[in-house]
């Protein structure tokens, strides 16, 4: 049992800022918001830590819905201006990087946006599949697709 403890503990060091940042930069939600909704779902992994069998899409799915919530009940769920949240983003670049990525990723249609944010929080498109209900071929399609528009819209498209 002592086993579990330590895998929860592993997971939690390494996804919850990982959760965190993907709420704050590719959803826009405030960062205590995201801290607030990332610290709630994995509670609630916590709970259920022996049924879950993809944690990594699990937590997710649940702090993106507690976000949801959280910033419904708040009136605001984004911010006027640009998110940066300085301790995330150690360097200046990788923020604007992030940035211009989180607005080009909203940009997309509803499901290449979805597919491509699950897949810059670390997921394969197996768990992709999973959290979406659909196969992974077509996870991986739609991944295909929003790299593609990604490039044109950030302007790294190969002549």
């Amino acid at each position: 049992m002592g086993s579990e403890a330590e895998d929860y503990e592993v997971f939690f060091a390494n996804q919850y800022p990982k959760v965190v940042a993907m709420l704050i930069f590719y959803r826009g939600f405030a960062p205590q918001i995201a801290e607030d909704a990332t610290a709630e779902a994995m509670t609630r992994l916590l709970m259920q830590w022996e049924k879950v069998q993809t944690p990594k899409a699990w937590v997710r799915t649940v702090a993106v819905r507690v976000a949801v919530r959280l910033a419904s009940r708040q009136h605001s769920a984004l911010p006027d201006t640009d998110v940066a949240d300085r301790q995330v983003a150690d360097d200046l670049a990788a923020a604007e990087l992030a940035l211009m990525t989180g607005a080009a990723v909203k940009s997309l249609p509803p499901r290449q946006q979805a597919v491509m944010t699950l897949t810059l929080a670390d997921l394969k498109p197996e768990e992709i599949a999973q959290v979406l209900g659909c196969t992974p071929e077509q996870a991986r399609s739609n991944l295909a697709h929003a790299r593609r528009a990604l490039r044109h819209m950030l302007g790294t498209e190969e002549a």
